[in-house]
């Protein structure tokens, strides 16, 4: 059964070249999910594959902050960018939040208010 993940629009601190976003993710399912990694690949939205290890509970949430690589002038929109986080509970699985990204007046990355979630089972040989 595919689970049940929200993903609410993240935040952001930092200054120019140093920014970090922090998304809040909700386990809205009724089993314990473990996540494994989070990354954004976008060329203008970019942080590598980090590592995390930690549990969500049901009805639980917990919040991951990444340092982004975002050097976008003010005012300039970036469509979709995502995050990619890889997380398991009975199975393995990929889930895509993808959200419109606008540079700010000081050109920090501000999220807009929908965040499109899709998951898919990471399938093994």
């Amino acid at each position: 059964m595919k689970p049940s993940v929200r993903v609410a629009p993240f935040t952001t601190e930092g200054t120019r070249g140093l920014w970090v976003v922090t998304w809040r993710i909700t386990n809205d399912g009724d089993e314990p999910i473990r996540l494994l990694s989070a990354q954004h690949p976008h060329s203008q939205f970019r942080t590598p594959e980090t590592k995390i290890d930690r549990e969500i509970a049901p009805g639980s949430d917990t919040t991951v902050a990444l340092p982004v690589q975002f050097t976008e002038s003010p005012g300039v929109t970036v469509e979709n960018p995502f995050l990619i986080l890889r997380f398991r509970d009975s199975a393995e699985w990929r889930l895509l939040a993808r959200v419109r990204v606008t540079a700010g007046p000081s050109g920090e990355p501000l999220a807009g208010q929908a965040v499109v979630v899709t998951a898919q089972e990471v399938l093994r040989p």
